[in-house]
Protein backbone atom coordinates (compact mmCIF):
# COMPACT_ATOMS: atom_id res chain seq x y z
CA UNK A 1 0.00 0.00 0.00
CA UNK A 2 3.04 2.35 0.58
CA UNK A 3 3.97 1.97 -2.82
CA UNK A 4 0.89 3.10 -4.14
CA UNK A 5 0.88 5.86 -1.64
CA UNK A 6 4.11 7.41 -3.06
CA UNK A 7 2.45 7.80 -6.65
CA UNK A 8 0.67 10.57 -5.64
CA UNK A 9 -0.51 11.93 -8.25
CA UNK A 10 -1.76 12.14 -8.92
CA UNK A 11 -0.04 13.32 -10.52
CA UNK A 12 -0.89 14.00 -11.35
CA UNK A 13 -1.91 15.07 -14.25
CA UNK A 14 2.93 17.34 -13.81
CA UNK A 15 12.54 20.65 -8.93
CA UNK A 16 15.55 20.15 -7.06
CA UNK A 17 15.85 19.88 -3.70
CA UNK A 18 17.34 23.21 -3.09
CA UNK A 19 15.33 26.08 -3.99
CA UNK A 20 18.35 28.24 -4.42
CA UNK A 21 19.37 25.40 -7.16
CA UNK A 22 15.99 26.33 -9.26
CA UNK A 23 15.93 30.02 -9.66
CA UNK A 24 14.58 33.25 -7.38
CA UNK A 25 11.10 32.41 -5.69
CA UNK A 26 8.08 33.99 -7.38
CA UNK A 27 6.35 36.71 -5.45
CA UNK A 28 2.22 36.32 -4.66
CA UNK A 29 1.22 37.97 -8.26
CA UNK A 30 3.60 36.03 -10.08
CA UNK A 31 3.11 32.70 -8.63
CA UNK A 32 -1.29 33.82 -9.16
CA UNK A 33 -0.58 34.12 -12.92
CA UNK A 34 1.87 31.56 -12.93
CA UNK A 35 -0.77 29.04 -11.23
CA UNK A 36 -3.11 30.21 -13.70
CA UNK A 37 -1.48 29.56 -16.90
CA UNK A 38 -0.93 26.17 -15.74
CA UNK A 39 -4.73 25.62 -14.61
CA UNK A 40 -5.88 26.91 -18.30
CA UNK A 41 -3.32 24.64 -20.32
CA UNK A 42 -5.05 21.68 -17.56
CA UNK A 43 -8.30 22.43 -18.44
CA UNK A 44 -7.32 21.71 -22.18
CA UNK A 45 -6.34 18.39 -21.70
CA UNK A 46 -8.63 15.63 -22.86
CA UNK A 47 -6.60 12.66 -22.43
CA UNK A 48 -2.92 11.96 -21.38
CA UNK A 49 0.03 9.26 -22.23
CA UNK A 50 3.10 9.01 -20.74
CA UNK A 51 5.65 6.44 -19.59
CA UNK A 52 7.60 7.27 -16.00
CA UNK A 53 10.73 6.17 -14.23
CA UNK A 54 10.30 5.94 -10.42
CA UNK A 55 13.35 6.50 -8.11
CA UNK A 56 13.40 5.63 -4.40
CA UNK A 57 16.27 6.61 -2.07
CA UNK A 58 15.97 5.95 1.36
CA UNK A 59 18.58 6.45 4.33
CA UNK A 60 18.33 3.24 5.40
CA UNK A 61 18.80 1.07 2.21
CA UNK A 62 22.49 1.75 -0.15
CA UNK A 63 21.12 0.91 -3.75
CA UNK A 64 17.98 2.87 -5.48
CA UNK A 65 14.33 1.08 -6.16
CA UNK A 66 13.74 1.62 -9.65
CA UNK A 67 10.63 1.14 -11.74
CA UNK A 68 9.36 1.51 -14.48
CA UNK A 69 5.62 1.88 -16.22
CA UNK A 70 2.56 3.72 -17.70
CA UNK A 71 0.43 6.48 -17.04
CA UNK A 72 -2.82 6.83 -18.58
CA UNK A 73 -5.06 9.70 -18.03
CA UNK A 74 -8.94 10.47 -19.70
CA UNK A 75 -10.84 13.93 -18.78
CA UNK A 76 -12.70 14.25 -16.27
CA UNK A 77 -12.01 11.05 -13.84
CA UNK A 78 -10.09 8.37 -15.54
CA UNK A 79 -6.85 7.21 -14.38
CA UNK A 80 -4.45 4.29 -15.29
CA UNK A 81 -1.37 3.91 -13.47
CA UNK A 82 0.33 0.55 -14.24
CA UNK A 83 4.16 -0.81 -12.74
CA UNK A 84 5.45 -3.06 -15.63
CA UNK A 85 8.31 -3.68 -13.87
CA UNK A 86 10.11 -4.68 -11.66
CA UNK A 87 6.22 -5.98 -9.81
CA UNK A 88 3.39 -5.49 -12.11
CA UNK A 89 0.31 -4.15 -10.29
CA UNK A 90 -2.35 -1.45 -11.70
CA UNK A 91 -4.24 1.62 -9.88
CA UNK A 92 -7.16 2.29 -11.82
CA UNK A 93 -9.70 4.92 -10.84
CA UNK A 94 -12.98 5.23 -12.99
CA UNK A 95 -15.34 8.20 -11.85
CA UNK A 96 -16.17 7.35 -7.87
CA UNK A 97 -15.02 3.66 -8.56
CA UNK A 98 -10.99 2.55 -8.02
CA UNK A 99 -9.27 -0.44 -7.56
CA UNK A 100 -5.65 -1.89 -7.02
CA UNK A 101 -4.75 -4.86 -9.33
CA UNK A 102 -1.63 -7.23 -8.66
CA UNK A 103 0.25 -8.98 -11.33
CA UNK A 104 -2.34 -11.52 -11.25
CA UNK A 105 -5.23 -9.42 -12.16
CA UNK A 106 -6.65 -9.95 -8.17
CA UNK A 107 -7.71 -6.79 -6.05
CA UNK A 108 -5.58 -5.36 -3.47
CA UNK A 109 -5.26 -2.84 -0.90
CA UNK A 110 -8.37 -0.62 0.55
CA UNK A 111 -10.78 0.94 -2.16
CA UNK A 112 -11.62 4.07 0.08
CA UNK A 113 -7.80 4.93 0.16
CA UNK A 114 -7.21 4.10 -3.51
CA UNK A 115 -9.84 6.20 -4.34
CA UNK A 116 -8.38 9.32 -2.72
CA UNK A 117 -5.06 8.31 -4.13
CA UNK A 118 -6.27 8.72 -8.14
CA UNK A 119 -8.67 11.33 -6.74
CA UNK A 120 -5.22 13.13 -6.14
CA UNK A 121 -3.55 12.31 -8.80
CA UNK A 122 -6.56 13.59 -11.07
CA UNK A 123 -6.52 16.61 -9.15
CA UNK A 124 -2.83 17.46 -10.04
CA UNK A 125 -3.06 17.07 -13.72
CA UNK A 126 -6.49 18.48 -14.27
CA UNK A 127 -5.62 21.65 -12.45
CA UNK A 128 -7.93 21.24 -9.06
CA UNK A 129 -5.17 20.17 -7.15
CA UNK A 130 -3.32 23.41 -7.62
CA UNK A 131 -6.44 25.64 -6.84
CA UNK A 132 -7.64 23.73 -3.53
CA UNK A 133 -5.64 25.25 -0.26
CA UNK A 134 -7.09 22.73 1.47
CA UNK A 135 -4.86 20.34 0.07
CA UNK A 136 -1.70 22.63 -0.54
CA UNK A 137 -0.19 25.93 -0.20
CA UNK A 138 2.29 26.76 -3.00
CA UNK A 139 5.08 28.48 -3.92
CA UNK A 140 6.95 28.48 -7.35
CA UNK A 141 10.58 29.30 -8.23
CA UNK A 142 11.58 30.31 -11.38
CA UNK A 143 14.89 29.50 -13.93
CA UNK A 144 15.76 29.65 -17.69
CA UNK A 145 14.21 26.53 -18.97
CA UNK A 146 11.47 25.30 -16.48
CA UNK A 147 9.46 26.50 -13.21
CA UNK A 148 9.76 24.64 -9.34
CA UNK A 149 6.22 24.40 -7.64
CA UNK A 150 6.56 23.32 -4.39
CA UNK A 151 3.69 21.67 -2.95
CA UNK A 152 3.22 21.95 0.56
CA UNK A 153 0.69 19.75 2.39
CA UNK A 154 -2.27 21.32 4.25
CA UNK A 155 -4.42 18.22 4.62
CA UNK A 156 -3.83 16.06 7.91
CA UNK A 157 -4.04 13.00 5.87
CA UNK A 158 -0.64 13.85 3.56
CA UNK A 159 0.76 15.96 5.92
CA UNK A 160 1.08 12.39 7.77
CA UNK A 161 3.74 11.05 5.11
CA UNK A 162 5.19 14.12 2.82
CA UNK A 163 7.10 17.51 3.69
CA UNK A 164 6.56 18.56 0.96
CA UNK A 165 6.08 17.40 -2.92
CA UNK A 166 7.88 19.32 -6.19
CA UNK A 167 7.28 19.20 -9.84
CA UNK A 168 9.79 20.52 -12.69
CA UNK A 169 7.98 22.10 -14.72
CA UNK A 170 8.70 23.27 -18.64
CA UNK A 171 8.22 27.04 -19.27
CA UNK A 172 6.72 26.13 -22.69
CA UNK A 173 4.16 23.39 -22.12
CA UNK A 174 3.26 24.02 -18.59
CA UNK A 175 3.50 20.18 -18.08
CA UNK A 176 5.86 18.52 -15.57
CA UNK A 177 9.07 16.64 -16.33
CA UNK A 178 9.59 15.36 -12.96
CA UNK A 179 8.04 15.05 -9.55
CA UNK A 180 10.00 14.87 -6.46
CA UNK A 181 8.56 13.45 -3.32
CA UNK A 182 9.90 13.95 0.15
CA UNK A 183 8.62 11.99 2.67
CA UNK A 184 8.25 12.70 6.39
CA UNK A 185 10.32 9.96 6.47
CA UNK A 186 13.64 11.26 5.30
CA UNK A 187 12.79 9.05 2.13
CA UNK A 188 13.20 10.39 -1.38
CA UNK A 189 10.55 9.77 -4.34
CA UNK A 190 11.63 11.26 -8.05
CA UNK A 191 9.22 9.94 -10.87
CA UNK A 192 10.19 11.17 -14.58
CA UNK A 193 7.75 11.63 -17.38
CA UNK A 194 9.15 10.82 -20.38
CA UNK A 195 7.38 10.35 -24.24
CA UNK A 196 4.09 12.51 -23.26
CA UNK A 197 1.16 12.42 -25.59
CA UNK A 198 -1.53 14.87 -25.51
CA UNK A 199 -5.70 14.30 -26.55
CA UNK A 200 -4.95 11.09 -28.55
CA UNK A 201 -7.08 8.50 -28.57
CA UNK A 202 -7.24 5.70 -25.19
CA UNK A 203 -9.19 2.76 -25.34
CA UNK A 204 -11.61 2.78 -22.63
CA UNK A 205 -10.86 -0.55 -21.49
CA UNK A 206 -7.73 0.72 -19.86
CA UNK A 207 -10.17 2.29 -17.67
CA UNK A 208 -12.57 -1.06 -16.74
CA UNK A 209 -12.55 -2.10 -13.49
CA UNK A 210 -15.10 -4.84 -13.55
CA UNK A 211 -13.78 -6.60 -16.42
CA UNK A 212 -10.19 -5.31 -15.60
CA UNK A 213 -7.49 -7.69 -18.23
CA UNK A 214 -3.96 -7.13 -18.28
Amino acid sequence: MRKIICIIILLSTLCGNIFSQVGKKLSESEKQAFEQKMIDQSKKIETLQCNFMQEKTSALVAEKAVAHGVLLYQSPLMLHWEYTAPTPSTLILNGNNAALFTKDGKKAGNDKMIKQLGGLIISIINGDGIKNRKQFSTEVHGEDNQMCMVLIPVQKRLKEYYKSIELKIDKNTFLASEIIMNEKSGDKMIISLNDKKLNEKIDDKKFEINDFKR
